[in-house]
Order: structure tokens, then C-alpha cells, then sequence
């Protein structure tokens, strides 16, 4: 996301907060995955923004709020790539191996992303782990039949687990997952 010009531009405040805040969201994900959450500070992500601090609190109320905006900002853009590449009518298999080779390209491809939506949501507590098991239930949502639901973790929860898992993995090996890897872990759908 491109920095706007400064001073007086004309444009609506609307756009400039929200240019602001995708700023900061991949700013967030920038600095987690060069220095880790617990290590990144407010002024840091702000920095890498290219915002002032006072525009980061106005955005957000302190780095937790952020991390957890980025982590949903993040996983809902991969979330839609997922859903748009799972063919409807396919089943639950051929849906999991699209999704799954779609999202180790998009992790690949964004090596910030995949580390702060696998390794350093964590590191904000309860709300972050929380944050991504409803990810991963959201995911394995995807690759069920329509209209199936699950009151325990079942096939396309443990597949959807086991990848999250592999990216975490792979992430803090300082490498990316290969598609093959993760197509590997759909076998049981």
C-alpha cells in the first residue's frame, strides 16, 4: 500500500484513514516477522507505516488491537482466495487440494502474512490462539459439504489444523511451505 502525499491534498478523510490502517496492518505483519510481536513496539509499526504515532492510536487503542485487526485483515483476504479457487460442486478432496495449493502460493508470496496469520498470533495469548482456531474453523468450514456442520473437530478440522501447523513449522525454519506439503495433508478428505 502506497504512502499518500503529505499535507493538504483534498482527499476524504474516509480514504486516508483506511490508507492509514492497510498501511499499518502490513506494517504489523513487516515487523512481526523481522523481530517477532513481543519484540515489535507501537513506534515501529508506525514508523514502517510511514504514520506519526498519534495516527496509529487513532487507528487502534495499542499493538494487541492491531496484531489482532491485522491477523483478521490477513486470514479474510486468504479466506476469500480459498473460497473463490474451491469449485462448489466439487467434493470435499478436490476442494481441499485447490484451497491447499492456492494458500502455500499465497503464503509463499508473503512470507510477513503467513508468519504473523501461523507463528505470532500466538504470542498475543488467549485472544490470539482463540483468533486462530476460529481460523482454522473457518477454513475447515470451507472444505465440508454445504450445509455440513461439525459439533467436534472432524476430518476437515484435523486437515486444516495440520496445515496451520505445517506453516508454523515451516515459518519458523525461516522457509515456506511447498504446495506438495501441504496437498499432502488433504489424503483422508
Amino acid at each position: 500500500m502506497r504512502r499518500l502525499p503529505p499535507g493538504p491534498h483534498g482527499l476524504p478523510p474516509e480514504l486516508v484513514e483506511r490508507n492509514q490502517r492497510e498501511r499499518l496492518i502490513s506494517a504489523m505483519a513487516e515487523v512481526c516477522a523481522e523481530r517477532g510481536y513481543v519484540e515489535s513496539s507501537v513506534a515501529e509499526v508506525a514508523k514502517r507505516a510511514g504514520v506519526s504515532t498519534a495516527s496509529f492510536y487513532r487507528q487502534f487503542k495499542d499493538k494487541r488491537e492491531c496484531m489482532l485487526a491485522s491477523f483478521e485483515e490477513l486470514f479474510g483476504r486468504l479466506l476469500e482466495a480459498i473460497a473463490a479457487a474451491c469449485a462448489p460442486g466439487a467434493g470435499a478432496g478436490a476442494r481441499a487440494r485447490a484451497g491447499a495449493e492456492l494458500a502455500a502460493n499465497l503464503l509463499a508470496g508473503d512470507r510477513p502474512a503467513a508468519r504473523l496469520l501461523s507463528v505470532e498470533i500466538l504470542a498475543v495469548g488467549t485472544e490470539g490462539v482463540l483468533a486462530q482456531h476460529d481460523a482454522i474453523e473457518r477454513l475447515a468450514a470451507l472444505l465440508r459439504e454445504p450445509g455440513e456442520t461439525a459439533s467436534a473437530p472432524d476430518a476437515a478440522w484435523a486437515c486444516v489444523a495440520a496445515m496451520t501447523a505445517l506453516v508454523a513449522r515451516r515459518m519458523a525454519e525461516g522457509r515456506s511451505p511447498e504446495p506438495a506439503e501441504l496437498q499432502a495433508l488433504t489424503k483422508e478428505l
